[in-house]
Protein backbone atom coordinates (compact mmCIF):
# COMPACT_ATOMS: atom_id res chain seq x y z
CA UNK A 1 0.00 0.00 0.00
CA UNK A 2 2.84 2.61 0.85
CA UNK A 3 4.54 1.36 -2.98
CA UNK A 4 2.80 4.70 -4.41
CA UNK A 5 4.07 6.89 -1.57
CA UNK A 6 7.92 5.76 -2.08
CA UNK A 7 8.24 5.88 -5.77
CA UNK A 8 6.47 9.11 -5.56
CA UNK A 9 9.02 11.08 -3.20
CA UNK A 10 12.19 8.89 -5.60
CA UNK A 11 10.48 9.70 -9.16
CA UNK A 12 8.20 12.79 -9.03
CA UNK A 13 10.64 15.87 -7.84
CA UNK A 14 9.03 18.42 -5.88
CA UNK A 15 9.61 21.52 -8.16
CA UNK A 16 7.95 21.82 -11.28
CA UNK A 17 10.81 22.53 -13.21
CA UNK A 18 12.19 19.27 -12.20
CA UNK A 19 8.87 17.62 -12.61
CA UNK A 20 8.88 18.30 -16.47
CA UNK A 21 12.81 17.66 -17.28
CA UNK A 22 12.11 14.05 -15.28
CA UNK A 23 9.73 13.36 -18.32
CA UNK A 24 7.75 10.42 -19.03
CA UNK A 25 8.80 8.61 -15.78
CA UNK A 26 7.68 11.77 -13.05
CA UNK A 27 4.01 11.45 -15.06
CA UNK A 28 3.74 7.99 -14.81
CA UNK A 29 4.64 8.35 -10.89
CA UNK A 30 2.49 10.95 -10.52
CA UNK A 31 -0.62 9.15 -12.27
CA UNK A 32 0.15 6.15 -9.78
CA UNK A 33 0.03 8.52 -6.83
CA UNK A 34 -3.07 10.37 -7.77
CA UNK A 35 -5.00 7.02 -8.13
CA UNK A 36 -3.52 5.57 -5.04
CA UNK A 37 -5.26 9.14 -3.08
CA UNK A 38 -8.55 8.56 -5.15
CA UNK A 39 -8.92 5.37 -4.06
CA UNK A 40 -9.26 6.91 -0.40
CA UNK A 41 -6.14 7.19 1.02
CA UNK A 42 -5.50 10.90 1.71
CA UNK A 43 -2.39 10.94 4.51
CA UNK A 44 0.88 11.19 2.95
CA UNK A 45 3.78 8.51 4.32
CA UNK A 46 4.17 10.49 7.74
CA UNK A 47 0.59 11.01 8.42
CA UNK A 48 0.41 14.40 7.34
CA UNK A 49 -2.47 15.49 4.78
CA UNK A 50 -1.99 15.94 1.26
CA UNK A 51 -5.79 16.66 -0.38
CA UNK A 52 -7.16 19.87 0.27
CA UNK A 53 -9.85 22.09 -1.10
CA UNK A 54 -9.52 24.38 -4.09
CA UNK A 55 -10.10 27.32 -1.65
CA UNK A 56 -7.62 26.01 1.06
CA UNK A 57 -4.69 26.30 -0.76
CA UNK A 58 -3.42 29.59 -3.81
CA UNK A 59 -2.65 28.51 -7.07
CA UNK A 60 0.30 29.52 -8.16
CA UNK A 61 1.54 30.22 -11.50
CA UNK A 62 2.25 27.63 -13.52
CA UNK A 63 6.12 29.25 -14.41
CA UNK A 64 8.52 26.19 -14.14
CA UNK A 65 11.09 28.92 -13.07
CA UNK A 66 12.84 32.13 -13.25
CA UNK A 67 14.80 30.98 -15.91
CA UNK A 68 12.34 30.28 -18.55
CA UNK A 69 11.77 31.95 -21.59
CA UNK A 70 8.62 33.01 -22.72
CA UNK A 71 8.73 33.63 -27.03
CA UNK A 72 5.44 35.51 -28.40
CA UNK A 73 4.53 35.20 -31.87
CA UNK A 74 3.83 38.38 -33.01
CA UNK A 75 0.59 39.46 -34.84
CA UNK A 76 0.26 35.55 -35.69
CA UNK A 77 -3.87 35.49 -35.79
CA UNK A 78 -5.35 35.85 -39.71
CA UNK A 79 -8.28 38.06 -38.16
CA UNK A 80 -6.29 39.91 -34.98
CA UNK A 81 -3.87 40.74 -37.78
CA UNK A 82 -6.48 42.47 -39.92
CA UNK A 83 -7.78 44.24 -37.24
CA UNK A 84 -4.87 45.70 -35.83
CA UNK A 85 -3.69 46.70 -39.32
CA UNK A 86 -6.61 48.56 -39.54
CA UNK A 87 -6.59 50.45 -37.13
CA UNK A 88 -2.96 51.34 -37.67
CA UNK A 89 -3.11 52.41 -41.53
CA UNK A 90 -6.68 53.90 -41.03
CA UNK A 91 -7.92 51.84 -43.64
CA UNK A 92 -9.67 48.42 -43.90
CA UNK A 93 -7.45 45.88 -43.88
CA UNK A 94 -9.85 41.97 -44.61
CA UNK A 95 -8.03 38.58 -43.69
CA UNK A 96 -7.62 37.97 -47.12
CA UNK A 97 -5.42 41.11 -47.38
CA UNK A 98 -3.20 39.61 -44.52
CA UNK A 99 -3.00 35.87 -46.30
CA UNK A 100 -1.80 37.23 -49.50
CA UNK A 101 1.09 39.34 -48.37
CA UNK A 102 1.68 35.76 -45.87
CA UNK A 103 1.61 33.77 -49.48
CA UNK A 104 3.75 36.98 -50.93
CA UNK A 105 5.92 36.65 -48.24
CA UNK A 106 4.92 40.47 -47.18
CA UNK A 107 4.39 39.21 -44.09
CA UNK A 108 7.83 37.69 -42.24
CA UNK A 109 7.40 36.24 -38.65
CA UNK A 110 8.37 38.43 -35.90
CA UNK A 111 7.72 38.00 -32.39
CA UNK A 112 9.16 39.54 -29.10
CA UNK A 113 10.24 38.05 -25.40
CA UNK A 114 8.58 38.54 -22.30
CA UNK A 115 10.65 38.08 -19.03
CA UNK A 116 9.62 35.51 -16.49
CA UNK A 117 10.02 37.68 -13.61
CA UNK A 118 6.83 39.62 -14.88
CA UNK A 119 4.28 36.48 -14.38
CA UNK A 120 1.75 35.89 -12.13
CA UNK A 121 -0.71 33.55 -11.18
CA UNK A 122 -4.62 32.84 -11.05
CA UNK A 123 -6.49 35.33 -9.44
CA UNK A 124 -3.43 37.40 -8.39
CA UNK A 125 -3.96 41.37 -9.83
CA UNK A 126 -3.14 43.41 -12.54
CA UNK A 127 -1.03 46.31 -11.47
CA UNK A 128 -2.11 49.07 -13.98
CA UNK A 129 1.48 50.70 -15.22
CA UNK A 130 1.78 54.87 -14.80
CA UNK A 131 3.60 54.29 -18.49
CA UNK A 132 0.67 53.90 -19.96
CA UNK A 133 -3.55 54.85 -20.90
CA UNK A 134 -3.91 51.84 -22.65
CA UNK A 135 -3.66 49.31 -21.22
CA UNK A 136 -4.24 45.93 -23.68
CA UNK A 137 -5.34 42.18 -23.18
CA UNK A 138 -4.75 39.01 -25.03
CA UNK A 139 -5.64 35.78 -24.37
CA UNK A 140 -2.60 33.35 -25.39
CA UNK A 141 -2.05 29.48 -25.58
CA UNK A 142 1.47 29.08 -24.10
CA UNK A 143 3.47 25.54 -24.88
CA UNK A 144 5.77 24.47 -22.88
CA UNK A 145 8.97 22.93 -23.78
CA UNK A 146 9.61 19.65 -22.22
CA UNK A 147 12.89 18.83 -23.47
CA UNK A 148 15.94 20.16 -24.90
CA UNK A 149 16.65 20.94 -28.39
CA UNK A 150 18.32 22.81 -30.97
CA UNK A 151 18.11 22.71 -34.93
CA UNK A 152 14.73 21.09 -34.22
CA UNK A 153 12.85 20.28 -37.73
CA UNK A 154 9.29 21.20 -37.92
CA UNK A 155 8.23 17.35 -38.18
CA UNK A 156 9.60 16.73 -34.69
CA UNK A 157 9.04 19.72 -33.08
CA UNK A 158 5.70 18.53 -31.33
CA UNK A 159 7.50 16.01 -29.56
CA UNK A 160 9.04 18.67 -27.63
CA UNK A 161 5.75 19.64 -26.02
CA UNK A 162 5.40 19.02 -22.52
CA UNK A 163 1.74 20.72 -22.61
CA UNK A 164 0.09 23.96 -22.56
CA UNK A 165 -1.48 26.52 -20.19
CA UNK A 166 -2.96 30.24 -20.87
CA UNK A 167 -0.55 33.30 -21.08
CA UNK A 168 -2.55 36.69 -21.00
CA UNK A 169 -0.40 39.01 -23.26
CA UNK A 170 -1.09 42.38 -21.21
CA UNK A 171 0.65 45.29 -23.00
CA UNK A 172 0.69 49.44 -22.84
CA UNK A 173 -0.15 50.27 -26.02
CA UNK A 174 0.37 53.80 -26.19
CA UNK A 175 4.45 53.53 -25.62
CA UNK A 176 6.23 55.86 -28.02
CA UNK A 177 8.15 54.20 -31.00
CA UNK A 178 11.76 55.61 -29.81
CA UNK A 179 11.31 53.20 -26.60
CA UNK A 180 10.74 50.39 -28.43
CA UNK A 181 8.35 47.95 -28.34
CA UNK A 182 10.19 45.75 -25.61
CA UNK A 183 8.60 48.52 -22.99
CA UNK A 184 5.27 48.24 -24.33
CA UNK A 185 5.19 44.23 -23.31
CA UNK A 186 7.68 43.85 -19.80
CA UNK A 187 6.38 45.41 -16.69
CA UNK A 188 5.25 43.92 -13.21
CA UNK A 189 2.53 41.80 -13.96
CA UNK A 190 2.32 42.05 -17.78
CA UNK A 191 2.47 38.31 -18.11
CA UNK A 192 -0.54 36.34 -16.02
CA UNK A 193 -0.41 32.41 -16.82
CA UNK A 194 -2.75 29.33 -15.21
CA UNK A 195 -4.36 28.44 -14.29
CA UNK A 196 -2.27 24.63 -15.02
CA UNK A 197 -1.00 22.61 -17.48
CA UNK A 198 -2.23 20.42 -19.39
CA UNK A 199 0.10 17.45 -20.73
CA UNK A 200 0.20 17.27 -24.54
CA UNK A 201 -1.63 13.76 -25.03
CA UNK A 202 -4.58 15.26 -23.17
CA UNK A 203 -4.83 18.45 -25.28
CA UNK A 204 -3.82 16.75 -28.75
CA UNK A 205 -4.09 18.89 -31.76
CA UNK A 206 -3.91 22.47 -30.15
CA UNK A 207 -4.05 24.17 -33.10
CA UNK A 208 -8.11 23.18 -32.46
CA UNK A 209 -8.75 24.68 -29.28
CA UNK A 210 -11.11 27.54 -29.06
CA UNK A 211 -10.42 30.40 -26.74
CA UNK A 212 -12.46 33.45 -25.73
CA UNK A 213 -11.85 36.36 -23.45
CA UNK A 214 -14.37 38.19 -21.03
CA UNK A 215 -14.06 41.80 -19.25
CA UNK A 216 -16.54 42.30 -16.42
CA UNK A 217 -18.19 39.24 -17.86
CA UNK A 218 -18.63 40.83 -21.63
CA UNK A 219 -16.86 39.14 -24.15
CA UNK A 220 -14.00 40.95 -25.91
CA UNK A 221 -12.13 37.91 -27.81
CA UNK A 222 -14.14 34.54 -29.11
CA UNK A 223 -11.83 32.38 -31.65
CA UNK A 224 -10.06 29.42 -32.31
CA UNK A 225 -6.81 28.19 -33.09
CA UNK A 226 -7.27 27.18 -36.16
CA UNK A 227 -6.86 30.78 -37.39
CA UNK A 228 -2.96 31.27 -36.25
CA UNK A 229 -0.67 32.34 -39.28
CA UNK A 230 2.26 29.77 -38.30
CA UNK A 231 1.53 27.07 -36.24
CA UNK A 232 3.66 25.87 -33.40
CA UNK A 233 6.05 23.46 -35.30
CA UNK A 234 7.14 26.67 -37.35
CA UNK A 235 7.91 28.67 -34.22
CA UNK A 236 10.06 25.80 -32.10
CA UNK A 237 12.02 25.07 -36.03
CA UNK A 238 12.20 28.74 -35.85
CA UNK A 239 13.43 30.13 -32.80
CA UNK A 240 15.77 26.57 -32.00
CA UNK A 241 17.51 27.74 -35.09
CA UNK A 242 20.78 28.34 -33.61
CA UNK A 243 19.53 28.34 -30.21
CA UNK A 244 18.97 25.63 -27.43
CA UNK A 245 15.88 25.69 -26.28
CA UNK A 246 15.25 24.38 -22.70
CA UNK A 247 12.73 22.45 -20.72
CA UNK A 248 10.44 24.92 -19.05
CA UNK A 249 10.91 27.49 -22.04
CA UNK A 250 7.55 28.77 -22.79
CA UNK A 251 6.41 29.82 -26.29
CA UNK A 252 3.11 31.40 -27.37
CA UNK A 253 0.82 31.09 -30.51
CA UNK A 254 -0.31 35.04 -30.72
CA UNK A 255 -4.02 36.12 -30.07
CA UNK A 256 -7.75 36.25 -31.72
CA UNK A 257 -9.51 38.98 -33.14
CA UNK A 258 -11.17 41.55 -30.10
CA UNK A 259 -8.20 43.48 -28.88
CA UNK A 260 -8.85 46.73 -27.76
CA UNK A 261 -6.30 47.59 -30.45
CA UNK A 262 -8.00 46.06 -32.90
CA UNK A 263 -11.67 46.82 -32.07
CA UNK A 264 -10.68 51.04 -30.59
CA UNK A 265 -11.49 53.57 -33.18
CA UNK A 266 -8.61 56.35 -33.81
CA UNK A 267 -9.53 60.29 -32.94
CA UNK A 268 -8.47 62.92 -34.95
CA UNK A 269 -4.72 63.06 -33.32
CA UNK A 270 -4.35 59.15 -34.58
CA UNK A 271 -4.79 57.79 -30.92
CA UNK A 272 -6.80 55.17 -30.14
CA UNK A 273 -10.18 56.03 -27.91
CA UNK A 274 -9.95 54.73 -24.69
CA UNK A 275 -13.61 52.95 -24.34
CA UNK A 276 -12.09 49.26 -24.63
CA UNK A 277 -9.25 49.19 -23.12
CA UNK A 278 -8.49 48.06 -19.22
CA UNK A 279 -9.54 50.30 -16.44
CA UNK A 280 -8.28 49.66 -12.63
CA UNK A 281 -11.56 47.76 -11.61
CA UNK A 282 -12.27 45.37 -14.39
CA UNK A 283 -11.90 41.93 -14.14
CA UNK A 284 -10.88 39.56 -16.99
CA UNK A 285 -11.41 36.11 -17.24
CA UNK A 286 -9.17 34.20 -20.31
CA UNK A 287 -10.39 30.52 -21.12
CA UNK A 288 -9.05 28.01 -23.55
CA UNK A 289 -10.61 24.84 -24.42
CA UNK A 290 -9.47 21.79 -22.35
CA UNK A 291 -7.42 24.26 -20.25
CA UNK A 292 -9.29 26.20 -18.32
CA UNK A 293 -9.99 29.88 -16.76
CA UNK A 294 -7.32 32.34 -16.22
CA UNK A 295 -8.58 35.24 -14.12
CA UNK A 296 -7.00 38.17 -12.66
CA UNK A 297 -8.46 41.88 -11.52
CA UNK A 298 -6.63 45.11 -12.93
CA UNK A 299 -5.75 47.26 -9.79
CA UNK A 300 -4.36 50.80 -9.72
CA UNK A 301 -0.74 51.08 -8.68
CA UNK A 302 -0.18 52.73 -5.18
Amino acid sequence: MTRPYVHADAVVPADLLGFIEEGEPALRAAEEALSFVREGNVGGPRRERIVFEAGEVKVRAPLPSLTSRIAMAGANFYDHAAGALSMIRGKKITVEDVKRDVEEGQAPPWGFWKFARNVVGPDEPIIYPARTERLDYEVEVAAVIGRRGKDIPEEEAMSYVFGYTILNDISARDQPNDRGFFLAKNFDASAPMGPCIVTADEIGDPHTLGMRLKINGVIRQEGSMRDMIRQFPFWIAYLSRDMTLYPGDIICGGTCAGTALDTSPRDAEGRTRPDNFLRPGDVIEAWVEKIGVLRNPVVAKQ
